[in-house]
Formats: structure tokens, C-alpha cells, sequence
């Protein structure tokens, strides 16, 4: 009998984590080349084999990563692996960055929390590895920009920041790396026909950093008492999915009570969290005298689209963000780009904030169009329509006719065409109480009336007419 043995299996390629040795160089733009084809960027197919190529992404993204993490590292922000206190990087962690000197000087800090789908540091590996370069694709134009604003009126220096990393939280134990969960299913296997890894809660969690919501509960609970301040504020940038994370977290009067008096304002960029159903008043507040809201959108960058209860619902998709709510520009189609190209909006507000003690968002008023009333099924299709006096389906033969009497009608011939047309009709027949014999009863009344009555106005039928022609 043929038996394979995994030793005959093909083996996987192996692409080491570095620019030069998959062929790649950084050009005088800070973008990403071809080594021997200089107008090319980043080339995925190699093959026609997607293991094959999903090995050579992987690699090439590590090599990206470790060059963004450096340029983290230079702009004065360490490395500090979660959870706080693991011995060594052997174990499972995860790690994020924050200012040298945050937990001495800092009296404003910045918390930065991306997509729970992107590496470290990164934006979009579209832009950081394409058209754009490494810094603008990633956080490393975003930290430097915080680095030049003020913290407050009264201190000149630049704030602290806090880099989360909600991504990163699938440990990879052979490689002594935190992974995404996609790229998971890239890191090297046994053979070229493996495809990813099976999750072992036992070895591949990061302790109290299982999801990307432990992650933001971790940061607010454990790292910003360990690192920033007691009095010291906090400014938040939420991308995407995280942005309805964070505001989840905050959505909790017990967490507003211990966290709520450190926050200084907080921008969301492409959630969808509707604010008109928080529970926490103290934060629905918050957010509307301190928050702002960016969404994709075709108008230009910083265009105000919305109040804090909504706005047209053809752009805000009958979603209240519970404070303005401003366009991220044409240019920001996906979600991965909106900081790209929001950024600088963003950071010119926080820096208004900041600046001003008694900040209170300017009071707005879009017109929102009145929302149309739902229809179910049935009211769409008529099948909630009442028929009978008394409220139900069901018509009887004396609320159709009155106290007429039906003459000179064969009731069992009529009830046979009538079962034929209910049968050939049935999908038209609302899936509830209704039975067949039911529907074929009513339909035989409303038939026998309408014949009574076209006999008392003397009104031939048509149908019986023919039918006498044929017979001819």
C-alpha cells in the first residue's frame, strides 16, 4: 500500500528577514525597490504557489518591521514587553514602545492604538513597502510630529506617547516573536504543503493579552499607572476596529470612575461605535465637548459631515458618534489609510486642545434626513394586512357577501381552481398562521362575491365566457 512520508513532502523555501538578501534596497525617497529592477516595488508572485509567496511576504514584512522599529527606537521611544515583568524574550509577550522619559516629565501623553490587524509601528504595509515609503506608511512620521507640538499652555515640552500594539498577540514559539494572525499562517512550517499554525491557547496567548480588548484594558489598567504620571493627561488616536474597542472599554461607569479624570481628548478614525447607545453618561460628555470623529469620506480633508447625534445617512450610516465628525478626504479610501492622510488634522486639534484648559467642542447642528419607517416582510408584501372584522386572516363567507346568497355557483368546482391557483401561488403566501385549507376558504368567499356582484350589475364573466366557447 503507498504510504508518504513526511520526509517526502517538499520542503519550504527559506527567505531570511532582510531587505538586501530578498533583493530589495531603500531609494533616496524612502521607498522600497527592486534590487535589480529599480522602478518595480515589492513583488508578491514569485509563483504560482501561494505558500511559496505568503513565505517571502512574511519575510519581507519582518525585514520592514525591524527597520521601523528601529527608527521607533532612535525617535527616543524603548521597548517594553507586556505582560510587565516577563523574565526574558523567550516567553511569551508582546511588545510596544513609549517615551524614555515619560514617567518623570511628561505631563501630557498621546496613546496611539492601530488596526488589531497590523504589525507594529505599522499604518499600511501598502504604503510603508509602495508608493509613500517606510515612514509615511508607518507611525515614525506621526511620532515625530508629536514630538514637535507643546503639552499644555504652561509646559513647552513635548508630549509623552504610548504605541499599542493590538496586532501583535498570536506568540509564535519557534520564532520567540508575537505575530498577527494572519501572518500566522505564514511563518515557516514543516513543508511547503502546511498552511499555518492551529491555536493552542496554552502556547501561542500572551498572557492578559489574549485579544486586542485585553490589550486596550492592559494599557489603561497596567502600563499608564506603571509609566505616565498621576497628573498627567491623556490624549487617544483609535484606528478603525480599535477605535470601537477603546470607546467599548470606556463605555463602563466603573472604568470612567478610575480613568475618566486623567482623559484630554480623543479622536476616533473609521469605527462605527454608535454613542447614542453608550451607557456611561460621564463619557458621553467627555466625548461630546472633547471628542472628534473622522470617517471615509469624498469630501475634503477636515469638512465637518456630521454632528454628535448623526447626519445624512448615505455617509455616517445611521451611526451617532456622539461628537463632530469630520471627512478623511478623498484620498483615504480603506481604513488603513485615514491617519495617513488624516494625521495632521488630528494632531492640529489634539494641539488646540491642549492648549486650551477649557476646551468644549464648538456646538453643531447638521439637519439629519428623517429616516424612513422600517417594513417587514410582511408589511412590504401585504401579507400583514387584515382582512377579517375581527382583526385576522380569516374571512368568512357572510362578511364577504353580506346576507347574500350565492346562486347558480358549483362551490366544489370553484374550490378546486381555487386550490390549484393558492398551490401554484404559495410562495406569495406568508410563512405564519395561515394554513393552505385556510387561505383556499377565503379565496373561495372573495371569489363567490365577486361573481354575486357582477351578476346583480349584470356584468358577464369573462372567464365563463370563454370557457362556454371552448365548449362550442
Amino acid at each position: 500500500m503507498f504510504c508518504r512520508r513526511w520526509s517526502g513532502l517538499p520542503a519550504e523555501p527559506k527567505f531570511e528577514p532582510d531587505l538586501k538578501k530578498l533583493g530589495y534596497f531603500v531609494n533616496e525617497d524612502d521607498e522600497i525597490r527592486d534590487y535589480h529592477k529599480p522602478d518595480f516595488y515589492f513583488k508578491y508572485f514569485l509563483t504560482k504557489n501561494t505558500r511559496y509567496n505568503d513565505c517571502q511576504r512574511f519575510a519581507f514584512n519582518v525585514a520592514v518591521g525591524n527597520i521601523i522599529d528601529s527608527r521607533l527606537a532612535a525617535e527616543g521611544l524603548k521597548e517594553v514587553l507586556l505582560p510587565l515583568g516577563v523574565a526574558s524574550k523567550d516567553e511569551p509577550h508582546v511588545k510596544i514602545r513609549l517615551s524614555e522619559d515619560i514617567a518623570d516629565k511628561k505631563s501630557r501623553v498621546v496613546i496611539i492604538v492601530g488596526q488589531s490587524f497590523q504589525d507594529f509601528g505599522i499604518l499600511a504595509h501598502r504604503v510603508a513597502s509602495g508608493a509613500g515609503g517606510l515612514n509615511k506608511g508607518s507611525l515614525v512620521n506621526m511620532v515625530r510630529a508629536i514630538k514637535q507640538q507643546k503639552s499644555s499652555a504652561t509646559d513647552e515640552t513635548a508630549p509623552g506617547i504610548i504605541l499599542a500594539n493590538p496586532g501583535q498577540l498570536w506568540w509564535w514559539p519557534e520564532g520567540k516573536m508575537a505575530v498577527t494572525d494572519f501572518a500566522r499562517h505564514q511563518v515557516p512550517g514543516s513543508s511547503l504543503v502546511h498552511w499555518g499554525y492551529y491555536h493552542d491557547p496554552e502556547r501561542n496567548t500572551v498572557p492578559e493579552n489574549e485579544t486586542p480588548a485585553d490589550h486596550v484594558k492592559y494599557i489603561f489598567e497596567k502600563v499608564v499607572p506603571q509609566f505616565v504620571k498621576d497628573d498627567a493627561k491623556i490624549d487617544v488616536i483609535a484606528l478603525g476596529d480599535m477605535s470601537d474597542e477603546v470607546e467599548q472599554y470606556f463605555d463602563n461607569d466603573k472604568v470612567w470612575a478610575k480613568i475618566g479624570h486623567k482623559m484630554n481628548a480623543m479622536v476616533v478614525l473609521g469605527g462605527f461605535f454608535d454613542m447614542r447607545e453608550a451607557r456611561c453618561q460621564d463619557f458621553k460628555k467627555f466625548m461630546d465637548e472633547r471628542g472628534r470623529a473622522y470617517i471615509n469620506s469624498s469630501e475634503p480633508l477636515d469638512t465637518l459631515i456630521a454632528g454628535p447625534e448623526g447626519g445624512d445617512p448615505a455617509v455616517t450610516g445611521y451611526v451617532g458618534y456622539g461628537c463632530p465628525t469630520y471627512s478623511v478626504g478623498p484620498n483615504a479610501a480603506i481604513t488603513e489609510l485615514i491617519l495617513i492622510e488624516a494625521g495632521s488634522a488630528v494632531l492640529q486639534w489634539l494641539q488646540k486642545v491642549a492648549l486650551d484648559q477649557n476646551y468644549v467642542n464648538e456646538r453643531v447642528n447638521i439637519p439629519v434626513p428623517e429616516k424612513e419607517p422600517e417594513m417587514d416582510d410582511a408589511e412590504f408584501f401585504g401579507w400583514g394586512k387584515k382582512d377579517g372584522a375581527d382583526g385576522s386572516n380569516e374571512v368568512s363567507l357572510k362578511e364577504v357577501m353580506g346576507d347574500g346568497v350565492a346562486k347558480g355557483v358549483d362551490h366544489d368546482k370553484e374550490a378546486e381552481n381555487i386550490f390549484l391557483t393558492v398551490a401554484a401561488d404559495d410562495y406569495l403566501q406568508p410563512p405564519k398562521d395561515e394554513t393552505l385549507d385556510q387561505a383556499i376558504n377565503r379565496k373561495l368567499a372573495e371569489e363567490i362575491a365577486r361573481r354575486v356582484k357582477m351578476e346583480k350589475d349584470g356584468i358577464p364573466d369573462t372567464a365563463d365566457a370563454a370557457e362556454s366557447e371552448d365548449e362550442d
